[in-house]
């Protein structure tokens, strides 16, 4: 190891001894505190030890500086114990007043603990540096010690022929659309039972397997194990076993002791004392690092003890470095944070304040460079030292560094131990059975390779005797020395215990039970009680809400302007009874609208459960806790939600200005909005997924809509829909309806409108008039609003506050179901899965073969040879099938490349005269520190970026880039980009059709596949789905992808060995090699290199962060150039150092020469020989290659195959990702389904009355109830694809963007056919519509036109949209645009003018309803029943037929009279055909074929959108001048803030 790698000279030493002395030293009476600027002196001095994440930001993380600030964290807290002990008087109660007083003035905890420590010191009592700490730490703060200096809580780990049994998972097909359409009637319903009741399952039971067999061992507390295996061999399952997390595994036997507490009794009361993380690092994004620890320690600390969470939370801070970002977002993939490397510390510090005993981490470092990765092993040894905690970890690549760290090793392989002990003993032991460890392998990659059959070596002469299966290793294993010392560890510990009574685990208890609230049982695994654990999380959704403001004001945004738009069109409405109707509508959509808002609630109830998971297992609360927390924060969110919403609909609509009337209806909007709310989060907490719970959600709020008495009155729903009349007494929104409505109506006496006096015209006497409106009374002209709603919608005021009740009541039912299912129902999965493969009959074969893979990974070797993976040279003849990849023997150089980007006000320069070529033949390594900029070089160089300014000169053979470069180059990119629905074969037969030159015949293309599934060894897997790959599998296939298109120039690879053991990078690199020999030019960016692995590049391209070379030349024989070029200048590599290590590390940290002066790399370089050289060659390159006459190697074309070629290719595989997609199809049907039958069946059958011809409108109308749902279907999945062809398909030029926008708009066709004709056949027939095929043909046509519209609605509103974000945005705009400027909701003459004369017009469900009324509604005889008819008296003498008759001929020119010869009583219907009735709706007989075409019209335009925006936004960069008007907005905004601020300080 080199210096900059190891741990300082004072802190190399790991052993327990050791810390155990420095304990004892810090609590001598007589020790020395370390004072804060000493402090900053030793973290300055340990520089050497290396950053995490950005190397210009942060502290270096060592462990000697670490201890120094758990020391001064141990300091501060001492101090706040004196300020206690000093309240400290004759009665207990007086104390806690004190505390009380003391904890009220800590107003603000984010303020540097130096201004609270100056204030302590200042105190007259004076505080001695060696103060005994045993008082102090008896209250419970971080961790309690004994007198001894020993930490009181700790447990060693013993396990005793532990074996875990797993259900047997083999291959299985792939779930298409039809599976998903059968599983509807009974199988998925019978799974998902079964699932939380095993013993319903009959049949035969699957197969169980061993996942691990007896294995038998200890930690000790302050003892760290390493346990190493490849993917499978079973690593996560023992952490998972010895974390007691057991939930996904058939069976555990053997015993698991932790100290002397038993699994059992450790899962019940001390859950949170024993932690597995996961290697991801799941946190909520828009939490800062500061309240991700605050809330960890709330949970985690009794009320007694909070004042000293601030002071834990900045020692934590400075134990690893991250003081800096103590304000700063965590973050994560969408959400910019912290780094990477930042975040895995936050992870660390969350852990260590679980305050938990046994801490289990899984592959933590993957995805890090080597030098975070060190650190972050340096960590988990400063955790351990310090708080003597029991820590097993497992790493896929580990470098000796990390090795070094550890005390023990176990080795795993099929389940099975073939190694367990001394760190150090580990390569020894092995060396001994026969195996031959590599000079340059790490220990940690040589126990790896002993696993894997075709990378394990074996000494001369002992190829023979050496054991060989796991099987053989584990029994030589167990007749070793090593097995039976520690069968005699285990034994030892155990007499330990009995000898001692126990005396460690009875000290972890009563440690542990002190360290509860009073209020908390002793049993119980929380600290703190259920109230607390709901306030902490109060706390945590305030801060969330707070700190996703982009996201609050965008909410507050569309309810002022969807408010202001809504009531300005109900704006000047009529007191008198021609706005009756409309102010109902007003009303409905103001109780609704805040309701149809809330649905992105279900975005973060489900998407946190994996981290409410987790949190669970920490005990740092109940879940439930979470849901009434939420539902806690709701109150004053909705209330702020409610306030602007209502002030303006109310007052802008002209509703009655009554100070009682007004806050009735606030109150009611607001339970309402609360109800719906509730309504959703239980939805959430029963859905599996985000889809499921927006697509119930969704279609119950549509239910619910239909049932509240609006669409159809309350008797009507229940005497006339026989079969879901029901719900609406279920109804919460129903009851709200019926209170907002009698609350406006109740005391109003309407005057009859002039239009709705019967009968009018000259000759009529006013005496002798009716008013046609429900209620209105003989001989009156005014229509009381009590009667008016009893008649049509039978409502009455007295039902008022029993309705409230109901709501409420409902809300409380809501909470209670999502309650119980938070606490009892979990949906986060326990690990991967088998492979899944495309029905074939090749697949079918393998399906039969049993999965060998043990782990809960997803690890599959099915018929996997693995020779490639193995790093096993390939045999003579698949040697031979290396044939020259690239024919093209043309080489790229690029000169003096810089890239500047916009950054704050100004710019910021990411690359710096970088200058470099590539040959053919050539392996380039391209490294550098994290930031240094690789993967932006990389990027630029395959010219794929979008923004920026991009300078300097790229040349291929000393010309400029011709259109068929990127169509020339490969470029892998680092996450694995792919269609997860698409086989192996299929993706690479996709890419060798579509990127191939056109002039290559189809059959070669695909012979041409054939030998790349060869070379990679993909033969077995060939038709497995990619989304059910591991990540080596998934890894190879990337590579494929690109090798399938024959790169004729070169081949970009970004991170291709990430997250990979390092058996498997080392075969990925290997066939590079293999590759790069066939005369594949190749440029690959790297982070954990080992000394074999770097090897196996011909150069090393390295940069610093800035984008600045340090070297690019020859790696040389075990890195010999490198190396002299290095030494030339004063820095020797150590004989066993990694080069790439060395390289970064030398380059990363400040160098001074023997006569003290620095050493700026990035300058050296410039003024080296060997620079001079690269930039000679360069020169040579461009005169000589230029002189070279051009050939045409290949088509000049931008894209290899024709447009049609692409189109039908793509179409062909979206096609195919929708139908093994089922859910997105099914979406579709589903609601389709729903709402067909609830819209055909509530209204079966409809009579000729009004009340009827109402009822046929709006059950037209509620087609517009499908789009929300559907549309929040479309948009994800359009998405997707979008940013996949963004992001790898349309920079490799496979696809250009008019195939791609067809095979879109194409794929979505046969689907709105299908789901049109569902629902129009579940609609249409059961209403009663007209039967003849003329007008139920029509219908059709206009219904499957709207499923179009649908589909194209969505996709051009994502072409154009930059994130969801945006979309959820502008969908709700759009929706009530359409839903209420049409002429139902609000009749067209009632429309205000500003609104009348467009928007009515631009609207297309305008021209949908009008088109499928017309078609409908005029052969409709109407036969109004007596209720529904203007009553009147004629004058005496005279019928009602001479008193009226030239009213209805004449002035009405509707309508009849039901008694024409009567003398009293009249009764006038106001339509006697449905033309006359839709007359009122603006619609006109013979318009059905006008807004047809015009309909069409609009769905014609929105594919064209597509098309549009797909081009001038995504592939032009139009911004329409959005990004200046948001730009400027932001300027405006962060002015307006800094005028506030500067105030704020002043004050």
């Amino acid at each position: 190891m080199a210096d900059g790698s190891r741990l300082p000279e004072s802190a190399t030493s790991t052993t327990m001894e050791t810390n155990t002395n420095e304990h004892a030293k810090v609590l001598s009476p007589d020790a020395e505190t370390v004072p804060s600027s000493s402090m900053t002196a030793t973290s300055s001095e340990l520089s050497l030890d290396g950053r995490w994440g950005e190397r210009d930001q942060g502290e270096p993380v060592s462990r000697r500086g670490a201890m120094e600030d758990f020391e001064e964290m141990r300091r501060e807290l001492t101090q706040l114990s004196l300020r206690r002990t000093r309240s400290v008087g004759k009665d207990a109660h007086r104390l806690r007043s004190r505390a009380s007083g003391r904890a009220s003035q800590v107003h603000d905890e984010e303020k540097a603990i130096d201004e609270e420590d100056s204030t302590i010191d200042g105190d007259g009592d004076g505080y001695q540096g060696g103060f005994d700490l045993g008082e102090f730490l008896m209250g419970g703060h971080l961790e309690r010690r004994t007198t001894t200096g020993e930490p009181a809580k700790k447990v060693g780990v013993l396990f005793k022929h532990l074996t875990v049994k797993g259900v047997e998972t083999g291959a299985s097909f792939v779930r298409t659309l039809p599976d998903a359409v059968v599983g509807t009637f009974g199988p998925d319903l019978y799974r998902i039972v079964c699932s939380f009741i095993p013993q319903l399952r009959f049949g035969k039971q699957p197969p169980v397997r061993e996942l691990l067999h007896d294995f038998t061992g200890l930690v000790r507390e302050g003892e760290m194990m390493l346990v190493l295996g490849r993917p499978g061999a079973g690593c996560s399952t023992f952490l998972k076993t010895i974390a007691n997390d057991r939930g996904a595994f058939a069976g555990v036997e053997g015993e698991v002791r932790y100290g002397g507490l038993s699994a059992e009794e450790q899962l019940k009361h001390f859950r949170g004392e024993v932690n597995y993380n996961p290697e991801d690092d799941q946190h909520f994004p828009s939490l800062t690092v500061w309240q991700t620890l605050k809330f960890s320690l709330i949970n985690k600390t009794k009320k007694h003890d909070k004042n000293s969470i601030p002071i834990i939370i900045d020692a934590l801070l400075k134990m690893f470095g991250i003081t800096h970002t103590k304000n700063t977002l965590v973050g994560n993939e969408y959400v910019r944070g912290v780094s990477g490397g930042e975040r895995k510390r936050v992870s660390i510090a969350e852990t260590l304040a679980t305050k938990s005993s046994v801490v289990c981490w899984d592959n933590s470092t993957r995805g890090l460079d080597a030098s975070t990765a060190l650190d972050y092993a340096k960590s988990l040894r400063i955790m351990t030292d310090v708080s003597k905690r029991t820590t097993f970890v497992t790493l896929y690549q580990a470098g000796e560094s990390i090795y070094e760290l550890m005390d023990k090793v176990l080795v795993i392989d099929s389940g099975r131990m073939l190694y367990q002990g001394p760190a150090n003993k580990a390569r020894e032991y092995f060396v001994n059975l026969g195996f031959h460890c590599p000079e340059k392998s790490t220990t940690a990659d040589f126990l790896t390779s002993i696993c894997d059959p075709n990378a394990r070596q074996f000494q001369p002469g002992r190829e023979a005797s050496t054991p060989k299966t796991p099987e053989e290793l584990e029994a030589v294993f167990r007749n070793s020395e090593t097995y039976k010392t520690i069968c005699d560890e285990v034994a030892s510990y155990e007499k330990k215990l009995q000898d001692t009574d126990q005396e460690d685990t009875r000290r972890f208890q009563k440690t542990v039970a002190q360290s509860k609230s009073r209020t908390v049982s002793k049993k119980s695994s929380y600290t703190v009680s259920f109230a607390r654990q709901v306030l902490a999380c109060v706390q945590r959704e305030f801060w969330l809400l707070w700190g996703d403001k982009t996201s609050l004001y965008t909410k507050y945004f569309i309810i002022i302007s969807n408010a202001l738009i809504v009531s300005s069109l109900f704006y000047g409405e009529s007191l008198d009874t021609s706005g009756a109707f409309s102010r109902g509508g007003a009303l409905f959509f103001s109780i609704l609208f805040l309701g149809w808002l809330q649905l992105t609630e279900l975005m973060p109830a489900v998407t946190g459960r994996g981290i409410v998971a987790r949190h669970k297992e920490y005990a740092f609360y109940r879940p439930s806790a979470v849901s009434i927390a939420r539902v806690v924060m709701d109150f004053p969110a909705i209330f702020c939600m409610v306030v602007p919403f209502t002030i303006i609909m109310y007052f802008m609509t002209g509703l009655d200005v009554t100070a009682s009337k007004f806050f009735i209806y606030f109150l009611f909007v607001y339970t309402t909005t609360f109800s719906i709310t509730s309504l959703y989060r239980m939805f959430a907490a029963l859905s599996p997924t985000i889809d499921d719970a927006v697509r119930f959600s969704g279609i119950a709020l549509n239910i619910l809509v239909i049932f509240v008495g609006y669409v159809i009155p309350k008797q009507g729903l229940i005497d006339g829909s026989i079969w879901f009349g029901w719900l609406f007494y279920v109804n919460p929104i129903a009851y709200s309806y019926e209170a907002v409505l009698t609350n406006e109506f109740s005391d109003r006496i309407m005057d009859c409108a002039p239009s709705q006096l019967v009968p009018q015209g000259p000759g009529v006497d006013p005496r002798y008039q009716g008013c046609a409106l429900p209620g209105s009374e003989l001989g009156r002209r005014g229509v009381s609003g009590s009667r008016y709603l009893e008649e049509s919608f039978q409502f009455t005021r007295s039902h008022l506050w029993r309705n409230f009740g109901v709501v409420i009541a409902f809300t409380v039912l809501y909470l209670i179901v999502t309650v119980l299912a938070a606490e009892f129902l979990s949906f986060v999965g326990g690990g991967g899965g088998a492979l899944v493969f495309k029905r074939s009959k090749r697949a079918k074969k393998l399906a039969t073969q049993t999965t060998q893979g043990n782990d809960e990974e997803k690890v599959q070797d099915v018929g996997d040879k693995a020779a490639l993976s193995r790093g096993e040279a390939m045999s003579a003849s698949n040697g031979e099938s290396f044939k020259r990849i690239s024919s093209s023997d043309r080489i790229f150089t690029w000169s003096n490349v810089e890239y500047t980007v916009p950054y704050g006000n100004g710019t910021r320069k990411l690359l710096n005269g970088v200058n470099g070529y590539a040959k053919p033949g050539v392996m380039i390594a391209l490294m550098g520190a994290s930031g240094a900029g690789k993967t932006t070089l990389l990027n630029t160089l395959a010219q794929r970026q979008k923004m920026g300014v991009v300078t300097g000169d790229f040349l291929v053979d000393g010309r400029p880039l011709g259109a068929d470069f990127q169509r020339g180059t490969g470029f892998c990119e680092q996450m694995d980009l792919h269609d997860n629905t698409s086989t192996i074969r299929e993706a690479l037969e996709f890419s060798a059709l579509l990127r191939q030159d056109r002039n290559v015949s189809k059959q070669e293309k695909l012979d041409y596949v054939d030998q790349i599934i060869d070379l990679l060894e993909l033969n077995d897997i060939q038709d497995a789905i990619i989304g059910s790959l591991n990540v080596e599998q998934k890894k190879r296939v990337t590579i494929g992808v690109e090798l399938a298109a024959k790169p004729s120039l070169l081949l970009f690879l970004d991170e291709p060995t990430s997250g990979l053991d390092s058996q498997a990078a080392f075969s990925i690199v290997r066939f590079l090699k293999k590759l790069s020999l066939a005369g594949q030019a190749i440029l690959c960016t790297i982070h954990q290199p080992s000394s074999m692995l770097i090897q196996q590049f011909d150069m090393i391209l390295a940069l610093n962060p800035g984008g600045n070379t340090f070297y690019f030349g020859p790696v040389g024989h075990d890195g010999g150039d490198v190396i002299k070029y290095f030494a030339d200048r004063g820095v020797v590599c150590p004989p066993s150092k990694n080069v790439a290590e060395f390289i970064l590390e030398t380059a990363a940290k400040a160098t001074t020469t023997k006569d003290g002066k620095k050493i700026d790399w990035n300058e050296e370089w410039r003024n080296s020989e060997q620079n001079q050289r690269v930039l000679d060659e360069i020169q040579q390159i461009r005169e000589e290659r230029s002189k070279i006459p051009v050939t045409e190697t290949g088509s000049p074309y931008e894209f290899a195959a024709s447009t049609m070629t692409q189109t039908l290719l793509l179409t062909k595989r979206i096609f195919r990702q929708y139908w093994r997609d089922p859910s997105y199809y099914y979406g579709k049907l589903f609601v389709s389904v729903i709402i067909g039958i609830f819209n055909g069946f509530t209204f079966w059958m409809l009579g000729n009355s009004i009340a009827n011809m109402q009822d046929r409108m709006f059950s037209i109308f509620l087609i517009i109830m499908i789009p929300p749902v559907v549309l929040n279907s479309i948009v994800p999945k359009f998405y997707i694809n979008r940013a996949l062809w963004e992001a790898r398909e349309y920079p490799s030029r496979i696809y250009g963007w008019f195939a791609f926008c067809t095979a879109n708009i194409v794929c979505e066709i046969p689907m709105a056919i299908v789901s049109s004709l569902i629902y129009w056949l579940l609609w249409y027939y059961p209403v009663g519509f007209p039967t003849d095929s003329s007008t139920a043909g029509y219908v059709f046509l206009m219904s499957m036109l709207f499923f179009l519209f649908m589909s194209s609605w969505g996709q051009w509103i994502c072409a154009f949209a930059p994130s969801f974000t945006v979309i959820s945005n502008v969908l709700p705009f759009f929706f009530v645009m359409c839903n209420l400027f049409n002429g139902i909701v609000r009749p067209y003459r009632d429309y205000p003018v500003f609104w009348k004369y467009w928007m009515y017009y631009v609207n297309p469900v305008t021209w949908w309803l009008r088109g499928v009324i017309s078609s409908i509604f005029p052969t409709v005889q109407i036969d109004c029943s007596p209720s529904e008819t203007t009553h009147f008296n004629p004058p005496p003498g005279q019928t009602c037929a001479n008193y009226a008759g030239n009213f209805i001929t004449n002035i009405a020119k509707n309508g009849y009279l039901l008694n024409p010869d009567a003398s009293a009583d009249c009764q006038y219907c106001p339509y006697s055909n449905g033309a006359e009735y839709m007359a009122t709706l603006n619609v006109h007989d013979g318009d059905k074929w006008r807004c047809f075409g015009i309909f069409l019209a609009f769905v014609i335009i929105n594919w064209l959108l597509v098309y549009f925006f797909i081009y001038t936004v995504r592939v032009r960069g139009w911004s329409f001048g959005m990004g200046y008007l948001f730009g400027g907005m932001g300027l405006v905004i962060d002015k307006v803030k800094g005028v506030f601020k500067r105030k704020s300080e002043k004050a």
